[in-house]
């Protein structure tokens, strides 16, 4: 089946949209026809389609004009057009090619010759998605870098050299300080890059994820052994209740790396004295992990930055802690490579609770 894919149809010929139309859905795509270009592009505005069949020999606006009409929306431009051409039209495919159109099939054709230009076109497709995908990522990935190791390491060379020209007594309170505060930020830059080294070994698709029965228990407390230091300097409790057999069908150390930043997003937004609870419970086909705090809360625009949108988005602490923004990102992508989703509940100052969802058996 090719339900991923819909495909919209444009031919002011009812008949021709009916044979189309039924040699797609009985390959298994999703279709839809327009009897105008007019008609077309208001299908296109309800919802963007895999792939255009567009007819060119049409009333009022013909298929060369649709196209030109598609191709100037930005969010449209990268839809493939096949034309669909009369035998005595072949002449004027240039026109078809310059308009924005990427292949042509001359009717009547076959059904074996339609559904192989429309499989290739779609992969074409949806290969030139991942390239861009790859190419955003990289582009976020390296001011992300730009952005958030410069700052710290720049800092920590200031300070280095301070001390090189002997501003400190190596023997005062403000020198063990200031080494505190050196190792401190060193720590956070290594773990920020060690953060990226792991975000870019998973970036394939299938490459560094090993999806298996994982016990979940053993992950949430590695978490909280590993937390429990920075939380203590909050006076923070950290409470799991996830039982000792729990598992799910997940990558072992992505979903670590989810839950380990949940958590330290938890006491990040935490209050001094607060309380994060971690808790599971099976719903149907899951297994609800959620992590719950009595932190500051987030605000309806927070989570749609940090959940909906694409943006790289970090804020401080209640002690001023600083995040890079990056760990939301490998959340985000983590869990789409496990087939897992997220929820978010929040509230400003009563709290934040997040869900992960993962599938207790192999995801079809």
């Amino acid at each position: 089946m090719n339900t991923n894919h819909y495909i919209l149809i444009i031919d002011d010929n009812p008949m021709n949209l009916l044979l189309t139309s039924k040699m797609l859905e009985n390959k298994g795509y999703l279709s839809i026809t327009a009897e105008s270009g007019l008609e077309g592009i208001e299908q296109i505005e309800k919802e963007l389609p895999s792939l255009i069949l567009l007819d060119i020999m049409m009333p009022e606006m013909d298929g060369y004009e649709v196209c030109r009409k598609i191709k100037e929306v930005e969010k449209w431009k990268e839809i493939p057009i096949i034309f669909l051409t009369a035998m005595g039209q072949t002449e004027d495919l240039v026109e078809g090619f310059e308009a924005g159109g990427v292949d042509y099939i001359t009717k009547p054709f076959k059904n074996e010759e339609l559904l192989i230009r429309v499989k290739n076109h779609l992969e074409l497709a949806d290969s030139r998605k991942k390239i861009v995908e790859m190419n955003r990522t990289r582009d976020n990935l390296y001011s992300i870098i730009a952005h958030d190791i410069r700052s710290p390491l720049s800092g920590i060379l200031q300070t280095i050299d301070a001390i090189v020209q002997g501003y400190f007594d190596p023997a005062s309170d403000d020198f063990k300080e200031i080494i505190q505060h050196l190792q401190i930020k060193t720590s956070e830059t290594s773990k920020l890059l060690n953060s990226l080294l792991q975000w870019t070994k998973m970036q394939g698709e299938t490459i560094g994820i090993q999806l298996k029965n994982t016990n979940i228990n053993t992950l949430i407390t590695s978490c909280i052994q590993l937390l429990e230091p920075i939380a203590k300097n909050k006076e923070i409790t950290l409470i799991s209740t996830v039982s000792e057999n729990e598992t799910a069908w997940c990558d072992e150390v992505s979903i670590q790396t989810v839950f380990r930043n949940i958590i330290s997003n938890a006491i990040k937004f935490t209050e001094i004295k607060g309380l994060i609870q971690i808790s599971a419970n099976r719903q149907d086909d899951w297994l609800d992990v959620t992590i719950t705090d009595n932190g500051v809360g987030m605000s309806d625009e927070a989570i749609k930055k940090i959940f909906e949108k694409e943006e790289h988005y970090s804020t401080s602490g209640t002690e001023n802690e600083q995040g890079t923004g990056l760990g939301l990102i490998m959340v985000k992508d983590f869990i789409k490579k496990n087939n897992s989703k997220i929820s978010v509940k929040s509230s400003l100052g009563t709290g934040t609770s997040i869900t992960i969802s993962l599938p207790l058996s192999p995801v079809k």
